[in-house]
């Protein structure tokens, strides 16, 4: 699997999981310039921008470990353009949704990770 298919991957695993939650998917591999958001999702009037991280296992770290201050600010930035863009008036959160494929597929919602 090349980058971009465990990227696919990991984001179709993290979707079904908020499915699954509640939320509705509204946008998903975002590209604004050269910003990106993997999941824009919605709980009820709460838009939800969601970073995946996806590892086949914890053999250089935990998926979570991956993302940097400077990828959340990036995502943060992100975010703002987007709601100006679509002209959201209410609350926005980002989270992080970690995947470890090995031993056994885990996933952990990390909310509000800043």
């Amino acid at each position: 699997m090349n980058k971009k298919e465990k990227g696919s991957h990991g984001e179709s695993i993290a979707q079904t999981y908020l499915l699954e939650n509640g939320y509705e998917i509204v946008d998903t591999n975002v590209q604004l310039g050269q910003l990106e958001i993997d999941i824009i999702a919605q709980l009820n009037n709460l838009l939800v921008f969601v970073e995946v991280r996806l590892r086949h296992d914890n053999r250089y770290g935990f998926p979570e470990e991956g993302l940097s201050k400077t990828k959340i600010r990036a995502i943060q930035r992100a975010a703002e353009f987007y709601i100006q863009k679509i002209g959201w008036q209410e609350d926005i959160r980002i989270d992080l949704i970690a995947i470890l494929e090995k031993p056994e597929l885990s996933l952990e919602h990390f909310q509000d990770i800043c």
